[in-house]
């Protein structure tokens, strides 16, 4: 099975649509495995070949499945028989970003992303704060412009709004939530890239007391300072700022961005031999089923 060292085809029975599965799989991969995909599923993992060179075929016929995987949106959790982490991300992404990192970051902060009305009256509460501009809803769009949203969306196309000041950079976009560009939207880590802090408010199951949101770990990734709405035990031993905090009174911290990244990359990273160990072990053992707990939510609308 293991090929002498060699790269082994797998399947795995998670929803590809979670951005918590396709991480995780992108680290399987790194650990040496081929993802074999369902036709459906090509268009969540297409980005991640063109960018990282993610190994993945078309079909599963035949290929032994990864059983035993385990993911906990809402706490969150990622497993690997006994690995278990919060995340598990793919070193790969890590290298990308760092490498990216500029000398000097243009933008004083940043979010983009879907702006729910939750969201909107979070970041207009620390724009008003800071003696900001807040942000307007953009004008309704009329019978022809809702269906050319809905044709755009159906073809994948993103849908954008930009506002903000002229250091505070805020993107109204549907991005995150739609294929291929869910899977790795350029645009969105270059924002991050070259912003000193990033607006993180709460996650789409803010009312059930579920906070936090994978806009906190990519923004780390990048260098970025969090600016969170609320904190959570997701962040414990991360340095953040809060929402209660206007922007003349913070200072980007280069040693604050080191820390962050430092302890981001040892909380959710694996070693590849060992991952890659605990992989061919499940697939070994007998088959049990993988799990995606998500109570009764539905889980399509998880996003950055």
């Amino acid at each position: 099975m293991d090929r002498a060292g060699g790269r082994v085809d797998v399947s795995i029975d998670l929803p590809f649509y979670l951005l918590q599965a396709l991480r995780l799989v992108h680290a399987i991969v790194e650990a040496g495995f081929t993802i074999c995909v369902e036709p459906e599923d090509k268009k969540a993992v297409i980005l991640l070949k063109k960018v990282f060179g993610l190994d993945f075929k078309v079909g599963t016929a035949g290929v032994k499945k990864v059983s035993g995987l385990y993911l906990d949106h809402l706490t969150p959790i990622t497993r690997v028989g006994s690995i278990e982490r919060q995340l598990i991300m793919p070193q790969a992404i890590f290298t990308h970003c760092r490498g990216r990192w500029p000398n000097d970051r243009k933008y004083d902060a940043s979010f983009a992303g879907l702006l729910t009305e939750s969201r909107r009256e979070a970041i207009n509460g620390w724009l008003r704060l800071s003696g900001l501009e807040e942000i307007q809803p953009p004008p309704a769009p009329g019978l022809f412009g809702r269906q050319v949203r809905r044709v755009a969306r159906r073809l994948g196309f993103p849908i954008e709004d930009h506002v903000g000041t002229k250091n505070v950079k805020i993107q109204s976009s549907d991005r995150g939530r739609h294929f291929p560009l869910k899977a790795w939207n350029a645009s969105y880590y270059d924002l991050m890239l070259n912003s000193k802090f990033v607006l993180c408010p709460s996650g789409d199951f803010k009312e059930n007391g579920v906070v936090w949101t994978y806009r906190f770990f990519e923004g780390v990734i990048c260098g970025t300072i969090p600016i969170i709405e609320e904190p959570c035990p997701a962040y414990e031993g991360y340095r953040y700022h809060l929402m209660s905090e206007p922007l003349p009174s913070l200072q980007w911290s280069r040693e604050d961005a080191e820390h962050n990244f430092a302890l981001a990359r040892e909380q959710m990273t694996v070693d590849p031999a060992e991952l890659r160990a605990e992989v061919l072990s499940l697939l070994r053992a007998p088959d049990t089923a993988s799990e995606t707990h998500t109570k009764d939510y539905d889980h399509r609308v998880f996003a950055t």
